[in-house]
């Protein structure tokens, strides 16, 4: 059967929930970040995060990840969060475009969706993970991100949920989102 949407089928794509608002406030059972491989919690997403968990975030990563390798994926307690983990990727330090490369946030991406699965996590929240002033244009990573959910989405985990900081994250995902077939008003 030749479909008329053009896009192929994606039986969950209705459990991708997309809202503008602050990824520490989500009350999930993760929320997801990033890191360079030398641990530095870097960039406005990942001091609000580090800032609203509290001390004992930073305490517990630096005493319990030893030496991590760029595409690692760890699941550390919320602390002080309204979400009970935190899923964090190992990304390269962005100083030049190789380090930039499209295979890093995707493998990541579906690394985390994984995790999630294999620890039986129900409701996720990624925010515009790698898009900040040093990291990929904004639709880029909207783009990868979007491509690495949708790769490792299936029955397991309930809802994912994008939040974004500000309307123009929200137009990048909802393109990227549409692109792939989701629409927003097959939600439950």
């Amino acid at each position: 059967m030749i479909s008329n949407s053009g896009h192929a089928r994606k039986p969950f794509l209705h459990k991708i929930k997309l809202v503008q608002g602050n990824i520490v406030d989500q009350e999930v059972d993760a929320i997801i970040t990033v890191v360079p491989k030398n641990l530095e919690h870097v960039g406005s997403l990942n001091r609000a995060i580090f800032d609203a968990a509290g001390h004992k975030l930073d305490d517990f990563i630096l005493e319990n990840i030893y030496k991590p390798k760029v595409g690692d994926v760890y699941a550390v307690p919320g602390f002080n969060l309204k979400a009970r983990h935190v899923l964090i990727g190992v990304m390269p330090y962005f100083r030049t475009d190789f380090d930039k490369s499209e295979h890093y946030l995707t493998n990541v991406t579906r690394k985390i969706m994984e995790l999630a699965r294999c620890m039986f996590l129900q409701k996720i929240a990624f925010p515009p993970i790698a898009s900040g002033k040093n990291g990929y244009p904004r639709a880029k990573a909207a783009r990868l991100i979007v491509h690495g959910i949708v790769d490792r989405l299936d029955s397991a985990i309930e809802e994912v949920r994008i939040v974004c900081p500000d309307s123009k994250s929200l137009i990048d995902f909802q393109h990227k989102l549409t692109t792939v077939g989701w629409d927003e008003q097959l939600r439950g």
